[in-house]
C-alpha cells in the first residue's frame, strides 16, 4: 500500500498544453513577443524547460503554437465583423471602435499580439515566420471579399482603388493603431486617428 502511494506521489503532472499556451499568449501580448523569456514562461506555467520542448520542440514551435491558437479564438472573431450584412461604412466604424477598446474588466491586454509578431518577424524562428505570413494572407483575404462586396453593393466610394490594396490598407491602419495602443497610447487618441486614416474610404 505504502509502496503503491510512492509510486503515485512520483509520477509526473501531467502537461497542460492549454495551459502553457494561455500563459504565453498573455504574457507575449502583454509584454511583447521579445520581451519573455521561456525560461519565465516556465515558472509562471509551472512546466519544465524539457517539457515545453516535447511538447512544442523548440521555443519557436512554442509560438507558432501560441499564433495559431490567437489566429483561432481572437482574430477569427474580429473578422465575423466582415460577415456581418451591415453596410460598409457602419462595419468600418465598428472594426474602429472594436480594434481600439480598452476593458479593464477584460482579462486580455491592449492591441494586438499578431500586429506585434509581424512588426517582430525578423527576430522570430522560421515555422513562427510561416505562420505569420499564413494568418497575414488570411486576413487580408478576409478584408479583400468585404471590400469586393461592398463595390457590388455601391458602398465603396473608392471604386476604382484596388480591393485587395484597399484590404491592405485598411489592416494596415488597424494594426498601427492596435500597436500604437500596445505602446501606452491611449484609446481615444489612437481611435480618433484610426477614423482619420480610414475617412478616406467612406
Amino acid at each position: 500500500m505504502n509502496e503503491e502511494k510512492k509510486a503515485s506521489r512520483g509520477r509526473p503532472k501531467k502537461f497542460d498544453r492549454d495551459h502553457v499556451l494561455d500563459i504565453a499568449q498573455q504574457n507575449y501580448w502583454k509584454l511583447g513577443i521579445n520581451q519573455v523569456s521561456i525560461n519565465e514562461l516556465c515558472k509562471l506555467a509551472g512546466v519544465s524547460k524539457p517539457g515545453i520542448y516535447r511538447e512544442f520542440g523548440d521555443e519557436d514551435g512554442l509560438m507558432h503554437a501560441v499564433l495559431e491558437r490567437y489566429d483561432k479564438t481572437i482574430l477569427g472573431p474580429m473578422l465575423s465583423f466582415l460577415s456581418l450584412d451591415a453596410p460598409f461604412n457602419d462595419t468600418l466604424q465598428n472594426l474602429a471602435f472594436h480594434s481600439t477598446s480598452e476593458d479593464e474588466t477584460s482579462e486580455m491586454p491592449k492591441g494586438c499580439l499578431f500586429a506585434n509578431m509581424k512588426e517582430s518577424r525578423l527576430s522570430l524562428g522560421e515555422s513562427t515566420i510561416e505562420q505569420i505570413d499564413k494568418t497575414y494572407e488570411n486576413v487580408v483575404m478576409a478584408f479583400e471579399q468585404w471590400v469586393d462586396a461592398a463595390k457590388e453593393k455601391g458602398e465603396f466610394k473608392t471604386i476604382d482603388m484596388d480591393s485587395r490594396f484597399a484590404a491592405i490598407y485598411i489592416y494596415a491602419q488597424i494594426s498601427f493603431a492596435q500597436l500604437q495602443m500596445m505602446k501606452g497610447e491611449t484609446s481615444d487618441d489612437v481611435r480618433a486617428i484610426l477614423q482619420v486614416a480610414l475617412s478616406v474610404l467612406r
